[in-house]
């Protein structure tokens, strides 16, 4: 079988920021494409080994960026964990998508899906079920499919930051909002691969911190989605309940850092886009997995990438007919 390629490069925005970007590309012309957004304190770089094992085996494109104060996108330190409030993040990931459709030569006879790990997963959310009359769907690329991985909807308590410092942040953040904040998180709880924690820990890039007012809008993003995912409150301003496509839902059963069950009810609440369409939701629960199902050992991440590959495939060929 041959192998896919990878290329780095990098695509400005119209707000003038220059990202960094990955792109994996399949041996055999591409039947649909895929934009992934990486998570908290992460890069696509990292992401090299499930992206060239997907490429490889499915005709799939991969595209990704390093976001706003994130990985290689920052020109320096200064800019490190700069991710701007959520109107910014939301902008970043519309105006990325649009870069990256229009790379497409045909998108309605190779779709773009959308892939959002942990944050990631939080951002993709709040995106595409924004009721934004600017990030609407008919303002949208055409999005054939939505992934979530592990997605930030809440945090696992093992994980969840001291409620005394996160107050007191809040307040010093309607003074300061640039400043700087390092919420360290444990490596251990990444992935069962020593390897990967590893990798994690020692990268320089992963500096765990950011401003004042993008960790606040990231709490705030957090609470709305959890109120969402529960029928018994009202829907927070802002969001739909619908989803806009047909949706693939994972999430490892031990992961301590974003919360499992947060996450499958939110799934249950959403209801599907096409009622009549069996593919409409899909749910997967890995049991033991951890944060990084598409890094766990012991055949998961294996299982994990037919997963994705075969979901795109059907999805895609669903579209094309």
């Amino acid at each position: 079988m041959a192998k896919s390629t990878s290329t780095s490069g990098s695509f400005t925005l119209k707000n003038g920021l220059e990202v960094y970007s990955r792109v994996w590309e399949p041996s055999s012309p591409p039947k649909a494409h895929l934009a992934f957004l990486h998570g908290f304190s992460d890069r696509c770089d990292h992401y090299d080994a499930f992206f060239s094992s997907l490429t490889t085996n499915y005709p799939i494109k991969v595209h990704s960026w390093d976001r706003r104060g994130w990985g290689k996108t920052p020109k320096n330190k200064r800019q490190w964990g700069d991710i701007g409030p959520t109107a910014v993040v939301l902008s970043d990931i519309h105006e990325a998508l649009q870069h990256i459709a229009s790379t497409i030569p045909d998108i309605k006879t190779t779709p773009l899906f959308v892939m959002g790990h942990s944050m990631g997963g939080q951002e993709s959310a709040c995106y595409l079920l924004s009721t934004d009359p600017e990030l609407a769907k008919d303002k949208r690329p055409p999005i054939a499919g939505w992934i979530l991985d592990a997605p930030y909807i809440g945090l696992d308590p093992a994980s969840r930051p001291n409620w005394i410092i996160v107050n007191a942040l809040k307040f010093v953040a309607k003074f300061l909002p640039k400043m700087k904040h390092t919420q360290e998180l444990d490596v251990k709880f990444v992935c069962r691969d020593v390897s990967v924690q590893e990798m994690y820990r020692d990268d320089p890039l992963c500096h765990n911190s950011g401003t004042l007012e993008g960790l606040q809008d990231l709490l705030k993003r957090e609470e709305d989605l959890t109120a969402l995912s529960d029928s018994t409150e009202s829907v927070p301003v802002g969001l739909h309940y619908k989803l806009p496509c047909p949706v693939f839902w994972a999430h490892g059963s031990k992961d301590m850092v974003t919360s499992y069950s947060i996450s499958k009810q939110l799934y249950e609440r959403l209801e599907p886009y096409d009622e009549a369409d069996p593919d409409a939701k899909s749910w997967k629960g890995f049991e033991g997995g951890y944060h990084q199902i598409h890094a766990e050992p012991e055949g998961m991440k294996e299982e994990y990438m037919r997963d994705v590959g075969e979901w795109v495939l059907k999805m895609a060929g669903k579209i094309i007919g």
